[in-house]
């Protein structure tokens, strides 16, 4: 079943003060303030983990054989 909604519309137009105006500008200016001291996502970070592990655990070049002295 559908139910239908009648709006209203205002029928004088309000609007804002100057002082109102300049308040809510600043509002939509302002920066947000901290809210918690968690650390930040910084992909750079994990980049250089995983580059610094794989260096760390990748084989070693292998050495020449020795020769043995010949008898």
């Amino acid at each position: 079943m559908l139910t239908q909604f009648r709006t209203e519309t205002a029928s004088a137009s309000s609007s804002a003060t100057l002082a109102e105006a300049e308040t809510l500008a600043s509002l939509m200016v302002e920066d947000e303030a901290v809210v918690s001291d968690a650390p930040t996502y910084l992909p750079q970070a994990q980049g250089l983990l995983l580059l610094t592990g794989l260096l760390a655990l990748s084989p070693k070049v292998p050495k020449a054989p020795k020769e043995k002295p010949a008898r």
